[in-house]
């Protein structure tokens, strides 16, 4: 796969079928294998496929059609597609869609297709509407459809007139205008956008006002403000996400989805991450292009939105000693460690950053029976590198982790994050170089149940 800074891979097979439902527009029936995401796959690009082909056999018609490597060994195994193979097929089809949303004019590509470039657009369902919204745009009052459902020359010329005025430089027909808008807001003019006589399909509206909605920094398929989204997330998560986390079936799990991250430690923290990006990518999927961007420098935060990036965090509120302990707190539960303190600090100068945060009871493994069963499943043959806590201390290892409390905390901006540390919820550390190799980067930590104005919205779990 080549490189490419706009595409983040998914990290598990559930998070790359997810993203392959969203990017061909089709609905998730349920299934968690990637059977029925290739299908869905195919068939947005116009492919004619047979169920009963093998996975593998699939995988590469999707390939070859995207021009794109399918190896042996790499991109599938025996009859399956691996995760590799999962990336590079949303790869592909991300750069399919990058190429045709440049294309000058496109003659048999459906505008839906297309407008998939526009994250955070949401089409006008009628003409009118469109309508509306361009006037809105234009700071105009709203214009009525002329006879026969015509949109009047007008209401492109207001546009024209706010976002690009060279267009009325020259005497246009409406036809011409409009394609002529297109080219200045870089979106192909389609042979269905003009109909016959001098109108403009809805197809050719909503290519328009997409383009037009770009240029004024829109996003009409998004929520208005932090709080709504927050509060969206949660609920669905709130719904989703597995009541009790027992250690061997999730390390299990994450294997079976292919993930990189099921030998960690910590695995709870990346449990919940790979949790996050299925669940919220399978109902608010993140733009397949543009959208907000995910990484900064070596740090890749968790999700994204059409117009927000949040991370999530897993982190201990109580803890038990198993296997018959009682619930207690413990003062060194108070902090949660975030990230990189310099990318947060870019992202947030950027786009502003949120936290999506489960806090739970952890199951403490007293006995080692799971630290045994862990680090002999995962050894395969070779050396395991113990983990290195930033404190220094070793801890015990969790087997187990229930969700209490669901948190989605926002940061607008800088002037937001120096709140914030005022505040005293949020600070800045550096980390003791324990391990005698090269020192890592300060890192935020925050005390979420304190962050006051910053949670945007939160959901206690009943077990």
């Amino acid at each position: 796969m080549d490189d490419d800074l706009t595409f983040i891979p998914a990290a598990t097979l559930p998070e790359a079928a997810a993203r392959m439902y969203a990017l061909s527009r089709s609905q998730d029936p349920g299934t968690r294998g990637p059977k029925r995401a290739l299908v869905a796959l195919a068939a947005g690009l116009g492919l004619d496929v047979d169920l009963v082909e093998v996975n593998a056999v699939l995988g590469e018609r999707i390939a070859d059609e995207l021009g794109v490597r399918w190896r042996e060994g790499r991109e599938y195994v025996g009859l399956q597609v691996t995760l590799t193979g999962m990336n590079n097929l949303l790869w592909g089809a991300t750069r399919n869609l990058d190429r045709l949303s440049r294309e000058r004019r496109l003659d048999d590509q459906p505008a839906a297709e297309v407008l998939l470039a526009f994250p955070g657009f949401r089409p006008a369902r009628s003409k009118q509407e469109a309508v509306n919204r361009m006037c809105d745009l234009a700071g105009v009052p709203h214009d009525t459809l002329g006879p026969g459902g015509k949109e009047h020359t007008w209401t492109l010329k207001d546009l024209a007139r706010r976002f690009a005025p060279r267009v009325l430089e020259t005497r246009l027909t409406k036809h011409e205008m409009a394609a002529a808008l297109c080219d200045e807001f870089g979106v192909p003019w389609l042979a269905s956008a003009g109909s016959t006589g001098a109108s403009i399909t809805l197809d050719g509206l909503n290519l328009i006002l997409a383009g037009a909605e770009r240029r004024a920094q829109v996003a009409s398929d998004a929520w208005a403000t932090a709080q709504e989204e927050g509060a969206a997330l949660v609920d669905l998560l709130a719904r989703e996400l597995p009541r009790h986390w027992d250690g061997r079936k999730a390390v299990l799990e994450m294997r079976e989805a292919g993930s990189t991250q099921w030998r960690q430690m910590e695995w709870a923290g990346f449990y919940f991450e790979e949790k996050v990006r299925e669940i919220l990518n399978e109902t608010y999927p993140t733009p397949p292009l543009g959208g907000p961007r995910l990484r900064f420098g070596s740090t890749a935060f968790d999700y994204a939105s059409s117009t927000r990036v949040w991370d999530a965090k897993a982190h201990t509120a109580m803890r038990v000693d198993l296997p018959d302990g009682e619930p207690h707190r413990d003062s060194r539960d108070a902090v949660c460690w975030l990230n990189d303190a310099r990318a947060m600090r870019d992202c947030i100068e950027l786009q502003g950053l949120g936290f999506l945060v489960a806090e739970g009871l952890s199951g403490l493994d007293t006995t080692g029976e799971f630290k045994a069963w862990h680090k002999e499943l995962g050894s395969s043959g070779r050396k395991v590198r113990e983990y290195v806590p930033s404190t220094g201390h070793s801890r015990l290892r969790k087997a187990s982790f229930t969700p209490l409390e669901l948190r989605a905390v926002w940061i607008e901006d800088l002037l937001d994050l120096r709140r914030a540390i005022t505040a005293g919820w949020l600070s800045q550390s550096a980390q003791p170089n324990w391990e005698g190799t090269v020192a890592r980067n300060d890192k935020f930590k925050a005390r979420f149940a304190e962050a006051g104005g910053w949670q945007v919205a939160h959901h206690a779990l009943v077990l």
